[in-house]
């Protein structure tokens, strides 16, 4: 992953904070050919140097401003990016 593209409307968002919007950067980047993520919360810190509880907090404030959606199927979660940013 050389590059994380971040719109500018979640770069504006009042609504998320700073490490937020790389968590989504880094999510909207792993996002694969079915358009959805499945990093763990682990990979994902390891990337960009977070706890886990660090992106576990962050996901969380994603999915309450409605910039991702979260589920789990055959026990992987998937993490899809919402349309509407």
């Amino acid at each position: 992953m050389d590059c994380i593209v971040i719109e500018s409307s979640i770069v504006k968002s009042n609504s998320i904070n700073s490490t937020d919007k790389l968590v989504y950067g880094i999510i909207k980047a792993l996002t694969n050919n079915l358009g959805y993520c499945y990093a763990s919360n682990d990979y994902i810190s390891k990337k960009i140097n977070l706890s886990k509880r660090t992106v576990s907090k962050s996901i969380s404030n994603l999915r309450k401003a409605n910039y991702i959606r979260v589920e789990t199927i055959n026990y992987q979660r998937n993490i899809y990016l919402v349309n509407d940013v």
